[in-house]
């Protein structure tokens, strides 16, 4: 089992969250939790799925959880590195078309 972590760090005014690991039935209401405590500090954040292995519904919701109230707030959220197993499920469930997608977390940050 890979080992699950959610890792962030300030660039400029925008938080990178780096996740790793497998985000799935167990791990997703941390990174949930994680990513709630994040948003009470930074509207502003670039989610980092480069070493994500798997992504389960669960933590679907948590993206779109953390979406949807960083936008309410006048906030972004953004996706960078995200690997083609990621992209895959996202895609299957329709929300490649909601998310904005960056090939790096530069690039996604630059882009608030």
């Amino acid at each position: 089992m890979d080992d699950f972590s959610v890792k962030s760090e300030r660039k400029g005014n925008v938080t990178v969250v780096a996740i790793s690991g497998r985000v799935d039935s167990v791990t997703a209401a941390t990174m949930d939790a994680e990513l709630a405590n994040i948003m009470r500090e930074n509207k502003k954040m670039v989610l980092d799925l480069r070493d994500v292995s798997y992504l389960s519904s669960a933590g679907v919701r948590a993206i779109v959880r953390v979406l949807h109230g960083a936008k309410k707030s006048g906030g972004g959220v953004k996706l960078a590195n995200v690997p083609e197993h990621v992209v895959q499920v996202l895609q299957t469930v329709g929300m490649m078309e909601v998310l904005q997608v960056y090939p790096s977390v530069d690039e996604a940050v630059a882009s608030f």
